[in-house]
């Protein structure tokens, strides 16, 4: 009976026992004393850009205007020369967001390309292999 009375004290309304409280703050003491050593080893990340300091080279992305992202976006959908501004876009070294963001939409347009050029093959071979057969029938009559 005393042994129930250990393993579950909610049943008659007991606090939990001394023993118990002292090994978890034992337990919780060891867990951060590990934590402190295994992050110790690791060297601090340098916070630039952060707090109102902006890494050398690269302005805030609020520095740059509404109207310039309209040009980028007007830009960027005209058929051919969206993919050459792109390119162009993906080359700048001076705006690392803009420069990523081309890479990314570059990125997305090669994809659905690339699903579309298969498609249209597939439907290309079974609408050639339709044709076929109707011109057959067609030769029959």
């Amino acid at each position: 009976m005393n042994d129930e009375k250990n393993i579950h004290p909610e049943k008659e309304g007991t606090a939990v026992q001394k023993d118990d409280v002292e090994e978890t703050s034992r337990i919780e003491k060891a867990i951060a004393h590990e934590i402190e050593n295994v992050t110790a080893a690791i060297p601090p990340l340098p916070l630039t850009g952060l707090a109102g300091e902006a890494a050398p080279g690269r302005p805030f992305p609020e520095d740059s205007p509404v109207r310039d992202w309209f040009f980028t976006f007007m830009c960027m959908n005209i058929p051919i020369v969206g993919w050459i501004y792109l390119l162009r876009l993906t080359r700048r070294k001076t705006d690392t967001s803009r420069r990523n963001f081309a890479r990314a939409y570059l990125f997305y347009k090669l994809v659905f390309l690339a699903v579309s050029a298969v498609l249209l093959g597939i439907l290309i071979w079974i609408g050639l292999d339709m044709l076929d057969h109707l011109l057959a029938y067609m030769e029959m009559l």
